[in-house]
C-alpha cells in the first residue's frame, strides 16, 4: 500500500493509494438514502444552508485514520450535523436531547436490516478490520443499534422537520426521486446523440441544456459531455469525494467513492480499465477527468458496430452506466 506522506491532505489520495478496486454491489440501506436526501435538501438552491466544499472541509478536518473509518454516508452525517451546528441552525444541547429521547422510546435501532445483515460500506478497500461495522448488537437477535453517527443522523431529522426547515415529505421525494434516476436515463441521452449528429453536436456544446430536451435534468452544476473516439478514451474520476452525474445516472456506485478507485483512475487508468475487463490499444490514449463541487461529466461511448438500423429502444441496452463513467465500453452485440 502506497503510504501518504504526512503533510498532505487525508481526503486527496490521488495517486497515492494502492489495492485492487471492489467492485461488489451495494444497495444503499434507507439510513444511507436519508442522509443523503437530507444533505441534498439543505444545500439545494432553496435553502442553501451550506456548499459542498463547506461540508467537504468539515469532513477533511478529521483526522486519517477517523476519516477513512467512518462509512461514506457517516461523513456525510458528520459533515451537515457540525454545519447545521457551526451555523447556528440547531444546537449541541437540543441534538443530545433528541438523542436521548430516541433511545429511550426505542428508536435507536436499524430500519431496514433484513435476515439479519446490516448494510454498511467502507471507503477504505478491505485496509482495516471490517468487523469493526457501524451497528452494535442488542440483546435482542437480530435487532442492532444504529451507531452514533446514524443516531445523530435521525437526530438532525427529527429537529428539522419540527422547525419546519425540511419536511418529512420532502425527505421521501427526495429519496424517490434519487431512487428513480440511473443509467437508463443516461442511456436515451447517450443513443439520443448516436443517432442525431445535431443533438450529438448541442450535447457537446451545452450538455445542460441537450439534456433538458429530452425532459431530463441538467442538475445544479455544469454537465459536460465526453465523446470517445478511436483515438481517445475518457474516464471520469472524482479524487477529493464522491461528485458524479446524478441527474442522468443516479447514485454513485460504491466502487467511484473508493480510495482504491479514486487514486489509482489518475496514475494507472490502463490498468484500472483492465479490473473493469476493457482493453484498449496501445494506440488510445486515455483522458481521465476530474469532477468536483460545480462539474460533472457524462462519457459518450463509441457506438458499437453491426447495430445499424436497430431502434433506440435495442440500442439503449447497450448503453451502461460504467460505459458512462468511462470504464467500460459499450455492450458489443
Amino acid at each position: 500500500m502506497t503510504q501518504k506522506p504526512d503533510n498532505l491532505p487525508t481526503h486527496d489520495v490521488a495517486g497515492r493509494f494502492a489495492a485492487p478496486i471492489d467492485q461488489t454491489a451495494h444497495e444503499p440501506a434507507h439510513w444511507e438514502k436519508e442522509a443523503d436526501a437530507i444533505r441534498l435538501l439543505l444545500a439545494d438552491k432553496t435553502r442553501h444552508i451550506f456548499t459542498t466544499d463547506e461540508s467537504r472541509r468539515v469532513q477533511e478536518a478529521l483526522d486519517a485514520e477517523t476519516y477513512w473509518k467512518l462509512p461514506y454516508y457517516e461523513r456525510w452525517i458528520h459533515g451537515f450535523s457540525s454545519l447545521l451546528k457551526e451555523k447556528g441552525v440547531l444546537q449541541e444541547a437540543d441534538l443530545l436531547t433528541e438523542e436521548a429521547r430516541l433511545g429511550a422510546a426505542g428508536e435507536d435501532k436499524v430500519e431496514d436490516a433484513p435476515g439479519g445483515h446490516h448494510h454498511h460500506h467502507h471507503d477504505h478497500d478491505h485496509d482495516h478490520d471490517h468487523d469493526d461495522h457501524p451497528y452494535q448488537e442488542d440483546d435482542d437477535a437480530g435487532v442492532a443499534v444504529l451507531s452514533p453517527l446514524q443516531l445523530r443522523g435521525r437526530a438532525v431529522r427529527n429537529l428539522l422537520i419540527a422547525r419546519g426547515i425540511l419536511s418529512a415529505e420532502e425527505i421521501r421525494a427526495q429519496i424517490e426521486a434519487m431512487d428513480s434516476r440511473g443509467e437508463h436515463l443516461g442511456a436515451r441521452v447517450v443513443v439520443r446523440a448516436w443517432t442525431d449528429p445535431d443533438f450529438a453536436a448541442r450535447l457537446a456544446a451545452d450538455a445542460g441544456a441537450a439534456v433538458e430536451e429530452l425532459g431530463l435534468s441538467r442538475g445544479e452544476t455544469v454537465l459536460t459531455a465526453l465523446f470517445n473516439t478511436p483515438d481517445v478514451h475518457n474516464l471520469v474520476v472524482c479524487t477529493l469525494c464522491s461528485c458524479y452525474p446524478r441527474s442522468v445516472l443516479g447514485r454513485p456506485p460504491a466502487w467511484y467513492k473508493s480510495r482504491a478507485y479514486r487514486a489509482r483512475a489518475v496514475r494507472d487508468p490502463r490498468g484500472v480499465l483492465a479490473e473493469f475487463g476493457t482493453q484498449l490499444p496501445e494506440g488510445t490514449s486515455i483522458r481521465v477527468h476530474d469532477s468536483n463541487a460545480e462539474l460533472r461529466f457524462l462519457v459518450v461511448p463509441r457506438r458499437p458496430s453491426g447495430t445499424e438500423g436497430w431502434d433506440a429502444a435495442k440500442l439503449e441496452q447497450l448503453v451502461t452506466r460504467d460505459a458512462m463513467i468511462g470504464v467500460t465500453e459499450a455492450r458489443r452485440p
